[in-house]
């Protein structure tokens, strides 16, 4: 799926990076970071080849908003990504916050009255357009309206005959609009170019002179298809509701896990911090998370271990079996503490490292990490049953004894039906 080298982070953990993507930065006028665009990439860093636009828009997202990135910057600037017509007609539109995408309109997108309704529509939920490597045809006049960026394409025309181009559509297009789009030149190759670009008005910059598109390395956080496949089977049924959709996502921790990394996304961040898969099931809604479900799919799917997967649904569950019988509140965080407390086995690095990467609430990571407070002592009490080091589990009474045990072979068995379903 990807390729993968002995590339550290730079936090000093001892992981193999996978390519993630490529973003390549604009600038304005002042040469200051105005946004990315985000290029798909997959073996090679320098070159791709796109044979399924679809396919390589949802990992692109993916690897983007569910992935660990190696770096930390992840500045707040707007994101362009191109879309392919089909997606953008799609019912599952990528749940990304509008104000931080730009959707590129690519050059050989079909321009008909079902697309201009859709960008309608999306506009209305706040988001904006770019017509990318505009060439001042009439094929997309119907557009220019509605979109908020217009990039234009320097490699392919001379400066002077683009020049003659933009002083045309000044004059022609311009004084029919309510709002100028803002012109971003493309492919700047000198100081020339740009010293030019910006005498015609251009104020967004991007090309090979103000920097190269750079390759962005981390961990991809595989998933299984199946249980993304199944929980769209479960949407289609008016009768499915949060708490049926989170307790599907709960059975693969990869990508439970993905779920809190998309939801703490830079494209999707939340004010609040989650504690459970439920809250972050809520917080994204039924129709966000089918948007993701049918990403997950697009963008593959790997093999998992499913002994270990086994164990850590046991251990999760019977943490919150546990907390449940006596009477904690917010039983269900058990079971994401269990859950993750194993995540370090999944992912094959280190446990503090990879909860750093998510804004789990404090009393969750304090209870994974170092067994603090009422959902660590939980913890640290299943995982000694697990090992029969009984010693700590003497001490407590003969009742709540026999709520662990019960609790351990009940989450056993349900586990067991769980992985059998697969």
């Amino acid at each position: 799926m990807s390729d993968k080298s002995n590339h550290n982070s730079n936090d000093g953990q001892n992981i193999s990076a996978d390519l993630l993507f490529a973003r390549q930065p604009i600038f304005d006028a002042d040469k200051k970071l105005f946004a990315f665009e985000l290029l798909y990439r997959d073996n090679d860093p320098d070159s791709v080849v796109i044979e399924d636009g679809d396919k390589a828009t949802a990992s692109l997202i993916m690897n983007y908003c569910g992935s660990i990135l190696e770096d930390n910057e992840s500045p707040h600037v707007k994101v362009f990504i191109n879309l392919t017509r089909k997606l953008l007609l799609s019912d599952f539109f990528f749940p990304i916050d509008p104000n931080r995408i730009v959707v590129e309109i690519l050059e050989d997108t079909i321009v008909d009255q079902r697309l201009i309704d859709r960008i309608i529509e999306l506009k209305e939920q706040g988001y904006r357009f770019a017509l990318d490597d505009y060439t001042f045809c009439d094929t997309f006049t119907s557009l220019i309206p509605l979109v908020d960026y217009i990039k234009v394409e320097l490699l392919d025309v001379s400066l002077e005959a683009m020049s003659e181009k933009l002083l045309a559509f000044e004059e022609s297009v311009c004084p029919k609009l309510d709002s100028r789009p803002i012109m971003l030149a493309e492919k700047v190759e000198d100081q020339q170019a740009f010293d030019h670009c910006e005498k015609l008005g251009f104020q967004l910059f991007q090309g090979f002179f103000l920097e190269r598109p750079l390759p962005v390395y981390g961990t991809k956080i595989d998933n299984n298809s199946e249980i993304a496949l199944q929980i769209l089977a479960q949407l289609q049924s008016s009768e499915i509701d949060i708490d049926m959709l989170s307790r599907s996502i709960s059975r693969d921790a990869k990508l439970s896990y993905q779920i809190l990394k998309i939801v703490n996304s830079p494209l999707c961040r939340l004010s609040k911090k989650v504690s459970s898969l439920h809250e972050a099931v809520v917080f994204l809604g039924l129709e966000q998370v089918k948007k993701w479900a049918m990403t997950m799919v697009l963008s593959g799917n790997s093999e998992r271990n499913s002994e270990l997967f086994l164990f850590l649904l046991t251990r999760a569950r019977c943490c919150e079996l546990v907390a449940s019988r006596l009477n904690k509140s917010d039983a269900e965080s058990n079971f994401t503490v269990g859950l993750f407390s194993g995540i370090d086995a999944v992912l094959l690095a280190e446990k503090s490292w990879l909860l750093s990467k998510l804004d789990l609430a404090e009393d969750l990571n304090d209870a994974i990490l170092n067994y603090q407070g009422e959902k660590g002592l939980i913890l640290k009490q299943v995982i000694e049953l697990e090992r029969q080091d009984l010693e700590s589990l003497m001490n407590l009474d003969n009742q709540t004894q026999k709520i662990y045990y019960r609790s351990q072979e009940e989450a056993l068995q349900w586990a067991q039906q769980i992985c059998n379903s697969l």
